[in-house]
């Protein structure tokens, strides 16, 4: 989810029902959500080898701590993040089917860092911002190497507006952020706003972190848009990666729209003995990784392009998630291979060298 700025540290775990303004759209969404997500279950793999073997269709009427930990800090994200991440049903609940993750507009003050630093405490309150969210994170609740990663969900809009399904390592066996690596399902910035005469911002962003400890970190990726002008603001779709070994695919509502490789990511990190390693050739996509949901407000990317800053006029704001599903691919459990759907015409994205980072 990092674009410019540090992120996190190098054991990152993260602790995050709905307001009245939306409930109603809730309802009628929900009642929709369970025809299209029987629909899509039965259309979207066919009779391909995936199996599943990690769910959340967000049934019952609270989120799933058996399968979920919230974020609680007001840490910014290392991206200068307007919000404070909560624990409170006010900004995650789970009804009619759906998880609703709400962006607030209010003052809050709770922890100055996150989780993973020594002087964390779930009860400080040293730092204010003007805005709550929430963040799940799976971290030793749903941890995998290989996959198929398919989250069905429906993004906010407003200039401020920062969702973002993605991935981080469990073990950071290459060290701290982003040696050990990133993977971005799906991220957007300032959906539907209109800047400079331009059209209505409706890009999605498919993004890998890698390289070094920051800040000597590089990103690289590959934004899409739905065709004939849909906004994904406006409805559910359904945000994909498969991973394999040596390679990570992007899709959307099935679309495989990117392809990134092993010959253009690395990592490098320094062992104990402060010496610079260079990791395996596919590393640091080849350990283990856990899936984190959020709705971040303001910050170096989404204040920062477009109309630049925060409308508070647009919140509050919500993701909508009709379901996360993870499959593994049964032909080649070990190595996630044979499972795959290829789009000959996906961008392959160029990526970066160790070559490159030392030129």
């Amino acid at each position: 989810m990092s674009r410019i700025l540090k992120r996190i540290g190098s054991n990152n775990s993260f602790l995050p029902k709905l307001t009245a303004l939306t409930l109603a759209s809730l309802i009628i969404s929900g009642c929709q959500s369970v025809d299209d997500k029987q629909t899509h279950s039965a259309n979207s793999l066919g009779t391909s080898s995936w199996k599943m073997v990690w769910q959340d269709e967000f049934e019952g009427n609270e989120v799933n701590t058996d399968k979920w930990s919230f974020a609680v800090d007001c840490y910014g994200g290392g991206n200068n993040e307007a919000q404070c991440y909560t624990a409170r049903s006010e900004n995650a609940s789970v009804a009619d089917g759906l998880l609703t993750i709400s962006a607030i507009k209010e003052r809050f003050s709770g922890p100055a860092v996150n989780d993973s630093d020594p002087s964390y405490d779930i009860n400080d309150t040293t730092k204010t911002l003007d805005y709550t969210s929430a963040r799940l994170v799976s971290k030793n609740k749903g941890d995998w190497k290989y996959g198929r990663f398919e989250i069905r969900a429906k993004l906010p809009q407003g200039q401020g507006t920062w969702p973002a399904i993605w991935m981080l390592p469990t073990d950071w066996l290459y060290g701290p952020w982003a040696g050990s690596g990133e993977i971005d399902i799906m991220e957007a910035v300032n959906l539907k706003v209109v800047a400079d005469g331009e059209a209505p911002v409706s890009a999605i962003h498919g993004t890998l972190h890698y390289g070094k400890q920051w800040p000597n970190n590089v990103y690289t990726g590959q934004e899409y848009r739905l065709p004939n002008g849909v906004n994904p603001a406006d409805d559910f779709h359904v945000y994909a990666v498969e991973w394999q070994q040596g390679e990570i695919r992007w899709y959307v509502d099935d679309v495989h729209f990117a392809t990134q490789r092993s010959s253009t990511w690395y990592s490098q990190y320094v062992d104990d003995k402060g010496k610079l390693v260079n990791a395996p050739d596919d590393a640091p996509f080849n350990q283990r990784f856990h899936m984190l949901l959020n709705l971040a407000v303001g910050g170096d990317w989404s204040a920062n392009v477009h109309k630049t800053g925060i409308d508070p006029s647009v919140f509050p704001q919500t993701m909508l998630v009709d379901y996360v599903r993870v499959y593994e691919c049964a032909q080649s459990p070990k190595t996630g291979a044979g499972c795959e759907t290829i789009n000959e015409n996906a961008v392959i994205v160029k990526g970066k060298t160790l070559a490159d980072s030392t030129q």
